[in-house]
């Protein structure tokens, strides 16, 4: 069974630079918005890779792989993951 899990920005930075990451948070109009971001460079298009400089140190920045752009969540914003229980786990190495 799946549930979600509250996650620190830096926490989530750290998942994003490993790969591709599905994140919930709320936008600033309360709206549910469900993400699937990178900060891996092997998963962003190379005319999409960062010019360099730093982004803005009030928001979490990553690459939004369903919208193909840059997006970024204040860090005011609570983010959440998917959590699979350990039996979901278990369950799907069985089979």
């Amino acid at each position: 069974m799946r549930s979600l899990s509250k996650i620190s920005h830096e926490d989530l930075k750290e998942k994003l630079r490993l790969g591709s990451v599905r994140f919930y948070f709320r936008k600033v109009g309360g709206e549910l918005r469900i993400a699937l971001g990178t900060l891996n460079l092997q998963h962003i298009p190379t005319l999409q890779h960062p010019k360099g400089g730093k982004g803005p140190n009030n928001c979490t920045v990553y690459y939004d792989l369903e919208k193909n752009l840059w997006r970024s969540i204040s860090k005011t914003q609570e983010i959440w993951i998917d959590q699979i229980d350990q039996n979901d786990q278990n369950d799907q190495k069985n089979n």
